[in-house]
């Protein structure tokens, strides 16, 4: 219950964090579609990939049910917990934080952001995967920009950022 209750905190948090930040605004830009993504771990390492460097890295394959086309859809992307491992700081180094009260901010190109936990990126710990994708249905994502966050077992495709451009770890406080 107690961890439930930090979470819930920790996660109001950031929202608020990404409310005054303008993530929330209901002007947001226009979605420019992205190009790049920049992974920045927790102690601020960061690696910024290309499609192309993208498309070599290790894929998985996740089939879901968008809820908002109302379509079956098979993404391709590499999974969030990898990405991260690629920034994560060696063992030992970097502060000590459950993953439960770690946070991973997804932003896209037009300003919309979400949080979630590094949990949600384990499938130890959740059922279905948090991949990072850039083709659905076997074909390179374009209109929605090069990376997509999908979340295979949400039950509606709101965690979901079209037009992704970072994720960036940071210890909820």
């Amino acid at each position: 219950m107690m961890k439930s209750v930090l979470l819930s905190c920790a996660l109001l948090t950031a929202f608020i964090s990404v409310s005054a930040q303008g993530g929330m605004a209901m002007n947001k830009p226009a979605a420019v579609p992205s190009t790049s993504l920049t992974v920045t771990g927790l102690t601020g390492t960061a690696k910024t990939f290309s499609a192309a460097d993208f498309k070599a890295l290790p894929h998985v394959t996740v089939n879901v049910h968008n809820v908002h086309t109302n379509k079956d859809e098979s993404y391709s992307g590499v999974p969030v917990k990898e990405l991260l491992a690629l920034v994560a700081p060696a063992k030992g180094e970097g502060p000590k934080v459950s993953g439960n009260m770690t946070l991973i901010i997804a932003g896209a190109t037009d300003g919309f952001q979400v949080a979630i936990t590094l949990c949600d990126t384990n499938p130890d710990c959740r059922n279905g995967q948090s991949i990072v994708a850039d083709a659905l249905d076997g074909v390179a994502l374009a209109q929605d920009g090069a990376f997509k966050l999908v979340l295979s077992e949400d039950k509606k495709p709101a965690r979901w950022a079209r037009n992704l451009q970072s994720l960036t770890v940071k210890a909820a406080q």
